[in-house]
């Protein structure tokens, strides 16, 4: 692996600059899978269970050997960008797509670029407060990121595909990320199957896919039908995290929190569970929405 890293460089101005194998893995996986999905249907389910079993895999490898990998990352930005240029020059010129209904979804993929930004911003900026705070006290809310490497109050986990921790600091903007992210993918999916295959009408005002049998008879259909496949899968698995940080966050626990509860406890959606840290419903809300830097950092310190 070091031997790879090392040779794998690209011609720059003053000099070959040395890029990370793991990061531009998925710039190759991500269209090459797309592309062989699109075949057929037997195509389909084969690549996009072997890809299920190769993130698998490789996530446990680099979590395991690259703890600061920008694999995840990358293939965040690398779908993002491959499946808004299918949709904006394959599923755009079928005539289908009506130019608000483009805005909209145009609109939506804005608001969860915006949000990544700004929840990566935030956590940057904990990470300078953190760096000026060293003498910050120890308690069962501030733990120490191993792949940051920095001590963060009420922190709730590290996104790999976000490149970030998240905590109090930025789980609003997290929170903000995955609804945009759930409602673009859904979206568009929705607007795509309706171009390529034949649609009905629910309700006489809701479009929805019906016949989608010849999709592959066109390479044009094909990609478009897979790519609404995968905006659809990785729409259905945000939405679950989605619902469960809203679950966390009106509880007022971590995710390390959630996970320490019993079975029953869970079943009932911690409900019933002492819950030291939580400040009441609308408390644990404003306190995510109202993160303010130092201030926030510092009074978290004082209560410690």
């Amino acid at each position: 692996m070091a031997t790879i890293q090392d040779r794998l460089r690209i011609p720059w101005n003053g000099g070959a600059k040395q890029i990370a194998f793991d990061a531009v893995l998925p710039v190759f996986t991500i269209p090459a899978m797309l592309l062989l999905a699109s075949i057929s249907l037997w195509w389909t389910i084969f690549t996009f269970s072997t890809v299920v079993i190769f993130l698998a895999l490789i996530s446990r490898f680099f979590i395991k050997n690259i703890p600061h990998t920008k694999f995840f990352f990358v293939w965040t930005l690398t779908s993002l960008i491959i499946l808004y240029f299918i949709f904006e020059f394959v599923v755009i010129p079928f005539l289908e797509i009506l130019l608000e209904e483009n805005i909209a979804l145009s609109v939506l993929i804005f608001g969860f670029v915006m949000s990544v930004y700004l929840m990566k911003k935030r956590s940057k900026e904990l990470s300078s407060i953190a760096e000026s705070q060293r003498d910050c006290k120890e308690g069962d809310r501030i733990e120490s990121c191993n792949i940051c490497q920095t001590k963060l109050p009420s922190r709730d986990h590290h996104c790999l595909w976000f490149d970030c921790c998240i905590g109090n600091h930025n789980r609003c903007l997290f929170i903000s990320a995955l609804f945009f992210a759930t409602s673009a993918l859904s979206y568009s999916s929705n607007l795509t199957l309706t171009s390529v295959c034949h649609p009905f009408t629910l309700y006489r005002t809701i479009l929805l896919p019906d016949d989608c049998s010849d999709v592959y008879k066109l390479f044009e259909l094909g990609l478009s039908f897979v790519s609404a496949v995968y905006s659809l899968a990785v729409a259905a698995i945000l939405l679950l995290l989605f619902l469960r940080e809203l679950i966390l966050v009106s509880l007022g626990i971590t995710a390390k929190e959630w996970k320490k509860l019993p079975l029953t406890s869970k079943l009932c959606l911690g409900i019933f569970t002492n819950r030291p840290h939580s400040k009441g419903f609308c408390q644990n809300w404003a306190e995510i929405m109202c993160w303010s830097g130092r201030h926030s950092y510092e009074q978290f310190n004082q209560e410690v």
